[in-house]
């Protein structure tokens, strides 16, 4: 099994958005009647946040891997995609951002299945937050260019969060095999 450490840097605003069950709730409304919000408190529904501060859930990382596993092909395997679900693992479950309070609240209107539009309050993180974590490899077949290559492709194309590919997109500051 190979480990690497890796540093991402956000290049483009990181958005959470934590569907809890409150969250659902608020979001769900009779065709053709408004939804009521409290604007105050709805972020809090979608913001991944324990006693130790504000933190990004490995998952979104594993799929976004997932995600930029689907461009890289190579000869036996083609796509990378379940080779990825199979052999990689990012660590630990909660990766922390050292932060209490997001950067900013962002403010959208996306449509409903019925046309109307509802307000939505996402918690938000400015460029250039840098995030650190442990990805972990099963497979001594998969080379370290392709790992790092997929890892590329992934933050540039796909990104984690809400709201991506256009937000939650990142760069790779640090690649170290452990």
């Amino acid at each position: 099994m190979k480990k690497y450490n890796i540093t991402i840097k956000f290049i483009a605003p990181y958005f959470q958005a934590r569907f809890s069950e409150r969250a659902q709730n608020a979001l769900k409304v009779k065709s053709g009647t408004k939804s009521k919000v409290d604007d105050s408190e709805m972020w809090k529904d979608f913001l991944y946040k324990d006693k130790k501060g504000i933190y990004i859930p490995s998952m979104q990382f594993k799929m976004s891997l997932v995600n930029g596993g689907k461009s890289v092909k190579k000869k036996p395997y083609g796509s990378f995609k379940d080779i990825i679900k199979a052999y990689l693992f990012v660590e630990p479950d909660k990766i922390y951002i050292d932060k209490q309070e997001p950067d900013y609240i962002n403010e959208s209107y996306p449509s409903r299945k019925d046309g109307l539009r509802v307000k939505v309050l996402h918690p938000a993180f400015n460029i250039g937050l840098e995030v650190n974590w442990i990805l972990s490899c099963l497979s001594d077949d998969i080379d370290d260019s392709t790992i790092k290559l997929i890892l590329e492709k992934a933050g540039l194309e796909n990104g984690v969060g809400a709201w991506r590919p256009e937000h939650g997109r990142y760069i790779i500051e640090k690649f170290e095999k452990l």
